[in-house]
């Protein structure tokens, strides 16, 4: 039996991920880190992560930083500082704090490994990892119900794509009851959607993980040396090799997939600025029913 809305939102623990260097985006970069980098006039890309979370219910949030954070770090105190902490709503920015390492991030998943006492500290049933640097708009509660009605070890928000660009990205293999069977990471030769041969799932590196599952995962993959440390590569085609119970949650309205944007490079931060300016953009800056928040100074008008 599903929990509640309110049980769902409650028991969930989102930790962003927002430590990314950004390399293929500098000189954005060069003196903050790529989730604050501006996007769309006055909005930093974190803004459109930390704004699905609030328009979704979510109230206990961590946004794991590392890679010229002081920015970020500002960004948050100023801008989202508006949840109660007496009702333990929060949203804090946290650095490495070499408790299980004395090394900075290694990747996605070592981030969670050095920071897996915060599940200890909370004990929340699910966990919702999310990316700090993409730009769409989400509401995670049907994810995270799908999570419950399943009963899902692990939960993958994937976004349909053209075939042709899924090369780009990780690619998710499923069945036809969307079990995830497999994954690519960035193939040459991506293995398409059952029934659609000219579409492919992109793995959007957003999950829902059952506690235990997380803590469990992170633990292995941070004791084996070959391992580069990243849920895609590494962590999640682990799991399916295990047989674990993992789900695809297809991101999309009707038969449309909705937009998703990683804007990791110049290019592609270029045209993704070039789709706010559209004369109807799929992306819409406007939507009164999904409003994106961020800090504005006090500037002249």
């Amino acid at each position: 039996m599903t929990n509640s809305r309110a049980e769902t939102l409650n028991n969930t623990l989102t930790l962003v991920l927002a430590g990314g260097q950004g390399e293929r985006l500098y000189p954005l970069t060069r003196n903050r880190s790529k989730p604050s980098v501006s996007f769309g006039g006055i909005y930093r890309i974190i803004d459109f992560t930390l704004s699905n979370c609030l328009n979704s219910g979510l109230r206990k949030i961590y946004v794991l930083v590392q890679y010229q954070s002081h920015t970020l770090d500002r960004h948050i105190k100023h801008g989202w500082n508006i949840f109660s902490i007496e009702i333990d709503e929060f949203v804090h920015s946290l650095p490495p704090q070499h408790t299980l390492s004395q090394s900075w991030y290694l990747g996605t998943a070592d981030a969670i490994y050095q920071n897996v006492y915060l599940l200890n500290i909370h004990r929340p049933q699910k966990v919702l990892l999310l990316s700090g640097d993409h730009i769409y708009k989400m509401d995670y509660l049907p994810m995270l119900e799908l999570h419950e009605t399943h009963d899902a070890d692990v939960t993958v928000a994937a976004v349909e794509t053209d075939l042709a660009e899924a090369s780009r990205y990780g690619v998710i293999q499923v069945d036809s009851q969307r079990a995830i069977i497999g994954f690519q990471e960035k193939p040459s030769d991506p293995n398409p959607v059952p029934g659609k041969p000219d579409r492919a799932l992109c793995n959007m590196g957003v999950y829902v993980f059952n506690t235990d599952a997380l803590v469990r995962a992170v633990m292995l993959d941070a004791k084996n040396d070959k391992s580069s440390h990243d849920f895609g590569r590494d962590v999640l085609p682990k799991l399916v090799q295990e047989g674990s119970r993992i789900f695809a949650f297809t991101f999309h309205d009707g038969e449309e997939a909705r937009y998703w944007r990683d804007i990791g490079t110049l290019d592609s931060y270029y045209e993704a600025s070039m789709d706010l300016v559209k004369v109807s953009p799929q992306f819409n800056l406007y939507d009164t029913q999904w409003p994106l928040r961020t800090y504005l100074r006090q500037f002249p008008l």
